[in-house]
């Protein structure tokens, strides 16, 4: 039986687009393809009677050529469990994060996901006003900082698929590493970044 779950927090993400991605408004990423580096702070969460608050999750994402969003284009993707959890928070999140208990995970995976594959990892995830900070193990290594407009205003971008309100701030990354295997690792620093507060459920 599926369990509820709700999630909030804090996420960033850092991609290979300039500022700012234009997957959102699905058009083709830059280059054609999408790899992306995303990761939460679990501030409070629940799967079931299982307590997730304080923990963290990570996904990077390979898309193959196309518009990111189109039901037609296959991602592989690889979602990163903090290795502070204990099995049972390890089994709620890999259940909430590769879209076994529905949500918009399980809306993705339906449509999108061709290989998936889970890991564990230690995570430093730090978020100071605009600045934000995270490394996951030797995997990935993302900061940035949030990227001003007019009247100095943080920019916002809609919709965006994985918050409730569908908004997220832009930003832009100093740093964005990943290196996992040879399909994922890439350097795409000085590019796109989108970060904010999050809140996700599956009903």
């Amino acid at each position: 039986m599926t369990q509820r779950w709700t999630l909030e927090g804090d996420f960033v993400e850092a991609c290979n687009c300039d500022v700012a991605c234009q997957c959102l408004w699905m058009e083709p990423p830059d280059d054609d393809v999408c790899t992306a580096s995303l990761a939460w702070h679990i501030e409070d969460g629940q799967y079931g009677d299982v307590d997730l608050s304080g923990l963290h999750a990570a996904m990077l994402v390979r898309t193959e050529e196309g518009v990111m969003f189109a039901p037609d284009t296959a991602w592989n993707v690889v979602v990163v469990v903090d290795d502070a959890a204990d099995d049972d928070q390890r089994a709620a999140l890999e259940d909430i994060y590769l879209g076994r208990a529905g949500g918009i995970f399980g809306a993705v995976a339906d449509v999108h996901v061709e290989r998936s594959e889970v890991v564990t990892a230690p995570f430093e995830f730090e978020r100071d006003g605009t600045e934000f900070s995270v490394v996951v193990g030797d995997v990935v290594s993302v900061a940035g900082v949030g990227k001003h407009g007019f009247n100095e205003e943080l920019g916002t971008v809609s919709p965006h698929p994985l918050t409730a309100d569908h908004e997220m701030n832009t930003g832009k990354s100093t740093t964005a590493t990943v290196a996992y295997d040879d399909e994922y690792a890439w350097d795409v620093s000085e590019n796109n970044a989108f970060f904010g507060d999050f809140a996700l459920a599956n009903g």
